[in-house]
């Protein structure tokens, strides 16, 4: 009679213990896939529950009292990530501060040119309507948080010529061809809390030489700034000399080219 008993207290005992009052669910996402989602709340769980991302789903096992907790925290995580227009300008003759008090910002005109965008972003190039020859400017759409780039530019033929000797004291020439890119664009990465925005950019412009040659401009930060303000990021001097001699005299002189890389994060409405 005993040796029947035991068994039977086990069965109940097993049953009536935590491990066993589990329930599981599927947690659909609206918004995040469950690979951002899984790793926020994953050192936040008990040793005994289980979060298993699928796609825009989570497969959750844990008690009922537990499942209410994970599902109230994923509801916060799982909001809408907000739009953004970040705009970069590679300005000559204009300040930060000229953009944010209005001085020369008119209606930008769109010029239609081939540009290579990372993954469904969209972006184009543009340019300030008074300030062609001066201005380059670059506009792009893309997610809080999400890396994104755009690049507006071709590629330049170059050709190079090789005189060799073919023999018999004859020379020769060998004329080849290799396509040299030339492009204006930034990288960027943004995260959005509040009215400010952290942002983590590179942008760059290349401009074909007269020689051929490809001079740069590029930069690298990470800055915060609010929405809707213009930001100098940093600032390019080139200096240059110049010499020129006459019956009489020589005359030198020098000239310096400033470039303001400057920044404007929007929020999409």
């Amino acid at each position: 009679m005993l040796n029947k008993i035991i068994p039977l207290l086990l069965l109940l005992f097993s049953l009536s213990s935590p491990a066993a009052q589990t329930v599981m669910e599927v947690v659909p996402l609206l918004n995040r896939p469950s690979s951002e989602i899984q790793p926020l709340i994953a050192p936040l769980l008990d040793p005994s529950d289980t979060v298993v991302g699928n796609g825009f789903s989570l497969i959750i096992k844990t008690t009922p009292a537990r499942l209410a907790e994970i599902k109230a925290l994923i509801k916060k995580l799982d909001i809408t990530l907000a739009n953004l227009t970040i705009r970069v300008i590679q300005s000559k003759d204009k300040t930060a501060d000229q953009f944010n008090a209005g001085i020369g910002v008119d209606v930008s005109m769109p010029i239609n040119r081939p540009s290579a965008i990372n993954g469904q972003i969209s972006g184009q190039l543009q340019q300030n309507q008074q300030h062609l020859s001066s201005n380059s400017e670059q506009m792009l759409r893309t997610l809080e948080g999400r890396p994104a780039y755009i690049k507006i530019g071709g590629s330049h033929p170059i050709r190079f010529n090789t005189i060799y000797n073919s023999g018999y004291g004859q020379r020769a020439v060998s004329s080849t061809t290799q396509y040299i890119e030339a492009t204006t664009g930034f990288a960027v990465l943004p995260r959005l809390n509040g009215e400010q925005v952290t942002l983590e950019i590179s942008p760059w412009s290349d401009q074909m030489g007269n020689n051929g040659a490809i001079e740069t401009q590029s930069a690298q930060t990470t800055l915060t700034t609010r929405l809707g303000q213009w930001l100098e990021i940093g600032t390019i001097i080139e200096e240059s000399e110049t010499t020129g001699s006459g019956l009489l005299n020589i005359e030198q002189g020098s000239r310096q080219n400033v470039v303001h890389i400057l920044v404007q994060v929007e929020k999409v409405r």
